[in-house]
């Protein structure tokens, strides 16, 4: 009898197994964006508009409508009456909330974004070195389906503490 059983547990798992790779692989993805950063705020004062630049490893269980983001990014302005650039890079730790029914099972609709970071800031005008401090970030996005990928159109304001810079990217990304 458990030789029967043995048997059936492994015909059901082998049975189920390519579901089950399915949905994992479903659940972790890659993206990458770029886009235009407004700087806003006394830092919007001594920076033009510039671009960023965000490459990200994601998670989001199908048919759930919390997930997971965490990132890399880079945004760069060009100082107002000099030729210096500032810049702001970072990693960020964000949750995701799919706000429509059908994202939550169908990457399709908008969502929200936020979440906190470790900013490395230059701002040659106000300093000659790098700083490094904690920020946070909050936003929204829609997300659409291409063909074997998806596409996303998002905006988020960051607020990089103890350095008085503060963004919003808006970036156009890729998920696969």
């Amino acid at each position: 009898m458990s030789r029967i059983l043995s048997a059936a547990i492994v015909a059901g798992a082998l049975a189920l197994a390519p579901n089950w790779a399915r949905a994992q692989s479903n659940a972790t993805h890659f993206n990458l964006a770029a886009g235009l950063t407004l700087p806003t705020g006394t830092f919007g004062d001594r920076n033009d508009a510039g671009y960023n630049l965000i490459l990200g490893l994601g998670v989001r269980q199908p048919g759930s409508a919390l997930g997971f983001r965490a990132e890399g990014i880079y945004n760069e302005f060009n100082e107002k009456g000099t030729s210096d650039k500032s810049h702001a890079a970072g990693i960020t730790g964000n949750v995701t909330y799919a706000l429509s029914t059908n994202a939550r099972n169908n990457p399709s609709g908008l969502y929200l974004i936020g979440g906190i970071g470790y900013y490395s800031t230059r701002e040659p005008f106000l300093f000659t070195e790098s700083q490094t401090n904690i920020g946070w970030n909050v936003g929204g996005g829609f997300e659409f389906p291409l063909t074997g990928f998806s596409a996303y159109i998002e905006a988020r304001y960051h607020s990089v503490s103890n350095a008085d810079v503060h963004f919003v990217p808006i970036s156009f990304g890729l998920i696969f």
